[in-house]
């Protein structure tokens, strides 16, 4: 019988709501549906109130902690003190050298599973000599001292491994999950294009993530100004927030693009965002497997993308959707006309898109996979003490 831990405690430097916090509140929502109570700890960041408020709103017990640097001795000290007397400790990071602290702390509280998920496998990076090769040194000693990894992506399990020197049998790729019923409601399409100031007859192309370099939403912009001119009512949906939202919006107007482009703020309305939309747009230059590829896809919209990380296990290229290389507006904007000035292509891809996230991205399956782990490392003997 499947061994589950009497005590679980989650620790999340979450900074924003995105696909990492969106993953740890569905795996949540499984291990409170085994019956665990789980504890979650989080960083006192302001960027993650929203997120935080929901968890409490569905029931679970949230400690914040006095965010530190990622070395900073102080932060050994406050995560050992909070995770004494849990039997598993699961990490949520959004990047290999976070939660560093919390790692080693976790070691020596007492917990016999320490277990991370990441969920970026990028190269570290530093603003001082030699620090790129120090960061990459503490993470691979950290690593260490976790009894599995769980990558959330063939691609980026192999990155983690070629990076960090993660062990090939101490890493397990476990690819995102949805819940694709979830995006079965039925949605008034007309009336949420009324809302956002939209007609019927708009192609309407949408990005959601956060206002960061890496998103890509700059290539986008540049993207539109082609693409419109090929592509008759083109719009694009920005959905989100970030350091960087100012900045573009002054961008879309020197591109004249103020009538073209809604910022659409923070939303948690996503599955009306996309009914409302025609294509969802991600033009990152780094990720893993987003989980927002998977919900367009679950909501029978195609993706548009670029093909970077484990991007190309979910969308099939002309099939579910369009890959192009990252930084290249010009190709981009291809992609948009191609699907979007062709509505029954786009439609197709959609249908195909559903079919693939049904067969392969279920919730169920992920979470399956998950306390899997957790099972096999509990009934080990010979785990880190």
């Amino acid at each position: 019988m499947a061994r589950l831990p009497k005590s679980i405690a989650f620790v999340t430097d979450a900074r924003a709501w995105g696909g990492a916090e969106v993953y740890l509140m569905q795996l949540l929502d499984g291990v409170r549906a085994k019956g665990l109570t789980p504890r979650v700890f989080c960083a006192d960041w302001p960027e993650a109130d929203a997120w935080i408020e929901e968890l409490k709103v569905r029931g679970y017990q949230v400690e914040r902690f006095r965010p530190t640097k990622e070395f900073n001795p102080l932060g050994y000290i406050i995560a050992r003190r909070l995770l004494r007397g849990f039997e598993l400790v699961h990490i949520n990071k959004t990047h290999p050298r976070n939660s560093l602290p919390a790692v080693v702390a976790a070691r020596h509280s007492g917990a016999r599973v320490v277990v991370a998920t990441e969920h970026l496998a990028l190269r570290p990076d530093s603003h001082i000599p030699m620090g790129r090769r120090i960061i990459t040194f503490l993470v691979r000693c950290t690593n260490r001292l976790l009894d599995r990894t769980i990558a959330v992506s063939e691609l980026s399990r192999d990155q983690l491994i070629d990076h960090y020197g993660i062990p090939p049998e101490r890493i397990v790729a476990i690819r995102n999950g949805i819940d694709v019923a979830g995006f079965d409601e039925d949605i008034d399409e007309s009336g949420v294009r009324a809302e956002l100031g939209f007609s019927d007859d708009d192609s309407i192309a949408l990005l959601i993530g956060r206002f960061a370099a890496r998103k890509g939403h700059t290539f986008a912009l540049r993207a539109l100004t082609s693409a419109m001119e090929r592509v008759s009512g083109l719009r694009m949906i920005f959905a989100g927030d970030g350091e960087l939202e100012e900045e573009l919006k002054a961008e879309a107007r020197e591109l004249g693009l103020a009538d073209r482009v809604l910022f659409a703020g923070f939303r948690r309305d996503v599955p009306r965002l996309l009914a409302a939309s025609d294509a969802l747009i991600l033009p990152s230059e780094s990720e893993c497997l987003p989980l927002v590829i998977l919900e367009a896809m679950a909501a029978r919209r195609p993706v548009i993308a670029t093909d970077v990380g484990g991007i190309s296990e979910a969308v099939e290229d002309g099939r579910t959707g369009l890959l192009v290389k990252p930084r290249d507006a010009v190709g981009l904007s291809d992609a948009l006309v191609e699907v979007l000035g062709d509505r029954e292509r786009g439609r197709s891809m959609g249908l195909e898109g559903r079919r693939k996230v049904e067969a392969e991205f279920s919730l169920e399956a992920c979470a399956a996979a998950v306390f899997d782990v957790y099972s096999e490392l509990l009934a080990r003997g010979d785990l880190k003490q």
